[in-house]
């Protein structure tokens, strides 16, 4: 009887894990989500963002092999490339009117949990079940639980939200005094009104990304979709000088804001 002097290729090198795999693809699916987010969605290169995908794609490459710490590093990462950045994560999630926004940031971060999951699942049952490619008995329903829920969430937010403008004839529409913004400014930079009277703007966005009309002091928090106009009611109730700006992450700070005066 002969002894063979060489291990076949799948006795020398064993599959990852199930946790093992379900953390890869946690971390592979979120940089698919991101990439989708910004080619057909906000048809944008966003730097910062594409920067954490490749680093994101690297630490699923590490999780790929048989090093130890591998789901540690990747439960690291997630915590460090999601905390410090939430402020869009937090926007999104809250506007659910902004559909496919939401609908990515939230399948972003699930796909992020489910790693975060596996991986600490991975290092607290040791390396015996990751060995002989086993996983919890709750993890499944977990997967069931995570994906019934986004898909829940996801077909609540496309239902269409009330619109102020509904009722109103584009005629009618044509005839308000316009708020337009463009290269991510609003061309005017200062607007006027009177205590008691109300306020009809017509917000004209000329982007191809989603902006907002908000003035916190009077509760005025306006989507300005691209692809249609959008309309602006409120009524100021004291005098003074306000602030109104667009609260999507970034785009007050790049400049888009403006000042409300307010006479008695």
């Amino acid at each position: 009887m002969s002894t063979p002097l060489a291990v076949t290729y799948t006795q020398g090198r064993r599959r990852p894990s199930t946790l093992r795999t379900a953390i890869i693809a946690g971390l592979v699916g979120n940089v698919v989500v991101n990439v989708i987010l910004q080619v057909l969605i906000v048809q944008a290169l966003i730097v910062p963002l594409t920067i954490i995908m490749v680093l994101t794609l690297l630490i699923a490459s590490v999780c790929a092999t048989r090093w130890r710490w591998a789901p540690l590093l990747a439960v690291l990462w997630v915590v460090v490339s999601v905390v410090p950045g939430a402020e869009p994560y937090i926007y999104n999630l809250t506007h659910p009117a902004e559909t496919g926004k939401f609908i990515a940031t939230l399948l972003s971060l699930v796909l992020l949990l489910i790693a975060v999951v596996a991986g600490v699942t991975e290092m607290i049952y040791g390396s015996q079940q990751v060995a002989e490619g086993r996983a919890p008995h709750w993890l499944m329903r977990f997967l069931i639980g995570t994906a019934s829920f986004v898909l829940g969430a996801s077909l609540v937010a496309m239902i269409p939200p009330p619109d102020a403008s509904a009722g109103v004839s584009a005629e009618a529409l044509a005839q308000l005094p316009a708020l337009v913004s463009g290269r991510n400014t609003f061309e005017q930079a200062e607007l006027r009104a009177r205590v008691g009277q109300t306020v009809a703007l017509r917000l004209e966005n000329r982007d191809t990304q989603t902006h907002s009309f908000d003035i916190d002091a009077f509760s005025v928090h306006v989507p300005m979709p691209s692809s249609m106009p959008a309309l602006a009611l409120f009524t100021p109730s004291a005098p003074g000088t306000y602030t109104f700006y667009c609260r999507i992450p970034g785009h007050r700070e790049a400049g888009m804001t403006g000042t409300l005066i307010v006479e008695p």
